[in-house]
């Protein structure tokens, strides 16, 4: 042991004196402890949005900004397994820099901060990020990532090398030592309440434990962390309380429709004392507050996360017990099913139906919903949208008329759950809207932010018009009908909590409108509540989270409890299904009614038509339920395509279509096929003579059965086409 000792002592002498000698490895260890030091001001400096703040921050709170600094070395170190260590140090320091740039960006769109979630989510944010960043935005951005990846790349070519050998075997040692080390001291601040592991406002998380700590726990704390009292023992205890509690009237079941209209962005704006409104914009939910049951509903999300507001009120479960800025639809959703309000309704008879009016593989939807029990996905490459707003989204009024077909296309009764897309941001801070019809004053005479409400209340003007056009189309289904309303965040628009009279920046409201005397009084109440609040006022205790809420709510155990059957059904042994799964992933079909092709025939009067130039062909797809998102392929190949009307398709080709050929209608969002109708086999040559020429057909071809077949759709997501958006 002392032999051993004596050998590191010298060898510590040896690279003391090392670093007189050598200015590269002088130079190098420098770098390696100052530019983690830079790199974590800098980062500091974007995430507080504040120059004086990011630099002192050191001296208000050290042990934070110490922590976020070992954090940052700790990552730093690899390059101890690296010759070219300089540039590997920049580089690595570059991309928490990049990611600290990343933060100031989002966060200057949205109220919530950058986190691991929104890496996973790139290919859904890329579809949208047109309706964020200007053109002008975008390339300057791109080109500042270019312009690093050429530095970095110069750097790693210009430096010298670190050594002419590495001792790697003590490297690896030392680079575990500093590895544990940094764990070390995150356990230790964790435990010492330094900083925590759980961020109920991720906003002030980032603000209080700084950027770099918040954005690794997003990182690796991700899905429900193993309670220590999860065991096959605790879960009998709360299964045998289920089983044999009554908490409703099981001889009194009602089974009417049950909506679920998820608002984007949705509040009551009356209550911001700093605003000044020529008119209420959203009368008719004001009224419906004072009329039916209703209250504040907690949310976990601010500015963003619209479909964390769906898992809770879908689930019933508690976001919170999830990995910090998670979103379980881009986690453990994609791939297990999940005990959900519509599994729970399935068992009641009820036909379940999802609904949006934006594109179906954004967070992943495509392909959770089938994971979550629905039967049919109505997204807007199955709708026909007549108006969208200034900033590209479709006006909710849309759904209307899609939510009424819903009712009327089964004989069961249905569940529903819309999600409206219309007050999204991002807000434009110049004038857009040319005779708005309501006039915003006030917010200082901030010029700006005036733009952005006067945009936003005009939005929610419309949709709260949406929302009563929609219950006296529902009055005249003549269905006993409940009808949840609620906002699913608040807006991104930099609005503080002192500029409210009532509530709190993570309350939305919510109403439960009904046409048969719903008896459910006022309450102000979670997200994962909301669901099982109100199918126990129908009498319907079905399912082990929805009966749990039933029982649990109120007992000092409630939330823990929740915690532990989350961790069973999601991530555990399964013990609450004694061991397995009864869930099984539905076959979703999209839209209620099938995309169709009936017939093709040519065109005469568009190619006699002195626009066809270049003698091009033209042909008429006729069918049904064709949106302006259809698009025809032949034998494979798209095709120009325009939209006539949902039983009419033109399509333009540089050769004409010969017998047999293939004919199919995608359902298409940019670069993502959602579904596609079924081969549909041309057989008419049409020679543009008044009888057209019907070839042979083969005797093993039938073609009144080939046209049969395309009376439905092949309505299962293709997962191969979708995935160059997906991630």
């Amino acid at each position: 042991m002392k032999n051993i000792l004596i050998k590191c002592k010298d060898r510590f002498k040896d690279w003391i004196v090392s670093l007189f000698k050598e200015p590269v490895k002088r130079n190098t260890n420098i770098m390696m402890f100052v530019a983690p030091l830079i790199s974590v001001w800098v980062i500091e400096i974007l995430n507080k949005r504040s120059v004086i703040k990011g630099i002192t921050c050191l001296f208000t709170d050290p042990l934070v900004f110490m922590l976020n600094y070992i954090i940052v070395f700790g990552t730093v170190s690899v390059v101890l397994l690296l010759k070219k260590r300089a540039a590997a140090i920049i580089a690595l320091n570059t991309v928490w820099i990049g990611l600290g740039v990343a933060n100031y960006v989002m966060k200057g769109y949205r109220e919530t901060p950058f986190s691991a979630t929104d890496i996973k989510m790139a290919g859904s944010v890329a579809d949208i990020i047109e309706k964020y960043l200007s053109p002008t935005s975008f390339i300057v951005i791109l080109m500042l990532f270019i312009v690093a990846v050429f530095v970095v790349l110069f750097i790693w070519f210009k430096t010298p090398k670190y050594a002419k050998k590495l001792n790697y075997f003590a490297n690896v040692l030392l680079m575990a030592f500093i590895m544990l080390f940094m764990f070390g001291c995150v356990k230790l601040g964790i435990k010492s309440n330094i900083v925590s592991e759980k961020f109920p406002n991720m906003s002030i998380a980032y603000q209080d434990y700084g950027f770099v700590y918040c954005f690794s726990c997003s990182v690796v704390n991700t899905g429900v962390e193993k309670p220590k009292t999860y065991s096959t023992a605790s879960i009998e205890e709360i299964k045998d309380k289920l089983l044999n509690t009554v908490t409703v009237d099981e001889e009194n079941v009602k089974t009417p429709n049950i909506i679920f209209l998820q608002l984007e962005s949705f509040f009551d704006v009356n209550k911001m004392e700093t605003l000044e409104l020529s008119e209420d914009p959203i009368p008719i939910f004001n009224k419906l507050k004072e009329e039916f049951p209703s209250g504040f509903l907690t949310v976990n999300n601010l500015g963003y996360g619209t479909a964390n507001t769906e898992f809770e009120i879908m689930t019933g479960m508690n976001l919170e017990d999830f990995g910090p800025g998670e979103f379980p639809y881009k986690t453990v959703l994609k791939n297990q099913t999940c005990e959900s309000i519509a599994y729970v309704l399935k068992d009641y008879g009820y036909a379940t139906h999802a609904m949006h009016n934006n594109n179906a593989t954004f967070y992943s939807r495509h392909k959770v919903f089938k994971n979550l029990g629905y039967d049919t996905f109505t997204s807007i490459e199955f709708m026909n949208p007549e108006e969208y707003t200034e900033v590209g989204w479709a006006k909710d009024k849309v759904l209307t008329s899609e939510i009424v077909d819903v009712l009327e296309a089964t004989d069961e009764r249905d569940y529903l759950y819309c999600i409206s897309v219309q007050g999204h941001g991002t807000y434009p801070k110049e004038n857009v809207i040319e005779n708005p019809a309501i006039i915003v004053g006030g917010l200082d005479g901030d010029e700006e932010r005036i733009y952005q409400f006067e945009f936003y209340v005009n939005q929610i003007k419309e949709m709260d018009t949406f929302v009563g056009e929609l219950i006296a189309a529902l009055e005249e289904v003549d269905e006993d009908t409940i009808l949840v309303m609620y906002g699913d965040h608040f807006p991104s628009l930099g609005i503080d909590e002192n500029e409210l009279s009532e509530g709190n920046l993570y309350q939305t409201e919510y109403v439960v409108w009904n046409n048969f005397d719903l008896e459910l009084e006022d309450k102000d109440i979670e997200t994962h509540q909301l669901y099982s609040r109100v199918l126990q006022s129908i009498n319907i205790d079905g399912g082990y989270i929805n009966k749990y809420h039933q029982i649990y709510q109120g007992e000092d155990d409630y939330l823990e409890q929740l915690k532990i059957l989350t961790y069973d059904m999601l991530y555990g042994d399964m013990y609450i299904f004694d061991g397995t799964n009864p869930y099984i992933s539905t076959d979703l079909v999209y839209g209620v009614y099938p995309v169709t092709i009936k017939k093709v025939v040519r065109d005469l009067d568009a190619e006699q038509s002195e626009a066809n130039v270049d003698g091009n062909y033209y042909y008429l797809v006729k069918g049904s339920y064709f949106t302006s998102f259809s698009v025809v392929s032949i034998n494979g190949t798209q095709v120009t395509t325009e939209f006539i009307d949902e039983e009419t398709l033109q399509i333009e080709v540089d050769e004409p279509l010969e017998s047999f050929d293939s004919v199919v209608v995608n359902q298409k969002w940019k670069a993502s096929i959602v579904s596609k109708t079924s081969e549909y086999i041309y057989i008419t040559v049409d020679t543009g003579e008044d009888d057209p020429v019907i070839p042979e057909v083969p005797d093993e071809f039938d073609q009144e059965e080939n046209i049969e077949s395309n009376e439905g759709t092949e309505s299962e997501t293709k997962d191969s086409e979708v995935e160059n958006l997906e991630e």
